[in-house]
């Protein structure tokens, strides 16, 4: 079973949020940055999303900054995406995005887009974003995990993650796993 917990100031963002995940999560928690660190003990999640709740919030008094830091502190093998909120221009993106990064999170998610990370210094990758899944199954491939382990890890078929490995291969221009995990790196999808 897939477990996301969603970390956001109220209801209303928790579910905005909520309708930009892939459907593949069979449950999904949400939480206050407050109420974080006890909702990561309670639903042990597979993946925490957070959401900017004021882009213009310096990195000492964000809530979302507190609470990646948290996650991270705490479960630092779980990844962690910060999405960001509505309205936010593109260089108030930038700077999320590196913030974000920098902080310990595998990725930057626009609100109500799929992924589109950035890489440090807030630079776009080069690249055509990745879907949600190839984005997993090229995290699972930077952990060392065989095509069966991504599958089991993200309960999908091992020949569905085949297809992803293989789409995700050709957006990069990978010739196998170690090109891709390194364009992923020199492109800032990764870090």
């Amino acid at each position: 079973m897939a477990v996301c917990l969603i970390v956001a100031p109220d209801v209303d963002a928790r579910e905005r949020v909520a309708r930009c995940l892939d459907p593949g999560f069979d449950v999904v928690h949400g939480a206050t940055a407050a109420e974080g660190l006890t909702a990561l003990t309670r639903e042990r999640p597979d993946l925490v999303v957070v959401a900017v709740e004021d882009p213009d919030e310096g990195p000492g008094t964000a809530g979302w900054v507190a609470a990646v830091d948290a996650v991270r502190a705490a479960a630092p093998e779980l990844a962690v995406l910060v999405v960001g909120g509505p309205g936010v221009g593109r260089d108030a993106e930038h700077r999320l995005a590196d913030l974000a990064l920098q902080r310990g999170a595998r990725g930057f998610l626009r609100s109500g887009e799929g992924p589109r990370p950035f890489g440090p210094g807030g630079r776009r990758p080069a690249t055509t974003a990745l879907s949600r899944r190839e984005l997993d199954v090229l995290l699972g491939m930077t952990e060392g995990l065989s095509n069966s382990e991504i599958a089991t890890h993200l309960v999908l078929a091992e020949d569905t993650v085949k297809t992803h490995a293989r789409r995700m291969f050709r957006k990069l221009g990978a010739g196998d796993r170690a090109d891709a995990v390194a364009r992923g790196f020199r492109q800032g999808i990764l870090r």
